[in-house]
């Protein structure tokens, strides 16, 4: 849901049955708001205009069904509700109970002595004596721990069940935080382990492009017209590093770890000195781009619109003079491979 409140949406709510239960239950859903439609098969609406049509009446939900929703859609929000409380508000609520039922217990005394709590096998004082009573059985209750030598009578033994039951989903909430936050930590550190091979990928990868590159240069070395291998080994080169530039587009775009500035500034580094010896070979190829073989073409195009929005002004985020630098020239050296 967090992802989806993020992405602007306000009404997110949490449906347990998932999508298939949901559509199992013939409850409503939307149909999409654009929908294509053949001119020739519209029919007039009451103005007599022709267009699309609204999208048909949902049939009829059964009362049964709707009930069903509703104890779904109550659970959910009650579970949502301990979910997104932290370890501190579940405590305080905990307390609050606790307080709340131990002077339930105590008015109990005043008003019903015959169905109130039992000490030593009498009823708890009526008075301020009986409260800490009271409040000390109530705590027991909600811990679960129950040593018996305070028992309920009458109501207060429905009211001790309702403590101990809320005592026991509030502790499993609080277990569950704490085993979600360890598995959050441990989802967060193989992540970025991920994030920093993927990175050293990348760096490689961009020095392997480079070495080909300059290996297929010399191929073409004293040649009026590049060997057939030449053209492969280029498309192929090409094909590689489109690649490595879209996870580089993504890292400066979508950002979801940020790298350290070193880092960023070698992957930069390491494209524009691609860019530039790529640039360099193309001239052994054939001059005229409509001569390129087809896939060294669309590499060629998606290099250079990936690159164009690859500057100092066009990225989301503020980076320092040096990696703005960085990528102010690999828009330029792209633009020149467009002139090639």
């Amino acid at each position: 849901m967090s992802l989806l409140r993020d992405l602007g949406y306000t009404n997110v709510g949490h449906y347990p049955g998932g999508l298939m239960e949901w559509l199992e239950l013939n409850l409503p859903t939307a149909p999409s708001s654009v929908r294509r439609a053949d001119p020739a098969h519209q029919s007039p609406d009451e103005s007599g205009r022709t267009g699309p049509q609204p999208a048909a009446a949902h049939p009829h939900v059964a009362p049964r069904t709707l009930r069903l929703a509703a104890r779904t859609s109550f659970s959910s929000r009650f579970i949502d509700a301990l979910a997104e409380r932290s370890v501190g508000a579940l405590f305080w609520l905990w307390l609050e109970i606790v307080l709340g039922c131990g002077l339930a217990y105590w008015l109990i005394a005043w008003i019903f002595p015959r169905f109130a709590l039992i000490a030593n096998g009498a009823p708890i004082a009526t008075g301020l004596p009986g409260l800490l009573p009271a409040l000390y059985f109530s705590a027991v209750t909600a811990t679960s721990i129950g040593y018996g030598d305070i028992v309920p009578t009458g109501v207060a033994r429905v009211l001790a069940v309702g403590e101990g039951i809320a005592g026991l989903i509030l502790f499993g909430c609080v277990v569950s935080k704490f085993v979600s936050r360890r598995q959050e930590e441990l989802i967060g550190q193989i992540h970025r382990i991920a994030f920093e091979d993927r990175l050293g990928r990348v760096r490689t990868n961009l020095h392997l492009v480079r070495r080909e590159v300059q290996a297929t240069a010399r191929l073409c070395e004293g040649q009026e017209v590049a060997p057939p291998e030449a053209v492969a080994r280029v498309e192929s080169a090409a094909m590689i590093f489109v690649g490595e530039l879209h996870a580089v587009h993504d890292l400066l775009y979508r950002p979801q770890l940020a790298p350290d500035e070193s880092v960023l500034e070698a992957i930069l580094a390491g494209l524009a000195s691609v860019f530039r010896e790529f640039s360099e070979l193309l001239k052994c190829v054939p001059a005229q781009r409509a001569e390129y073989p087809p896939a060294l073409r669309s590499s060629l195009a998606t290099m250079s619109r990936l690159a164009r929005e690859i500057c100092g002004d066009c990225v989301p985020r503020e980076f320092t003079p040096a990696l703005r630098t960085w990528m102010d020239q690999i828009q330029r050296i792209a633009g020149q491979l467009e002139q090639i």
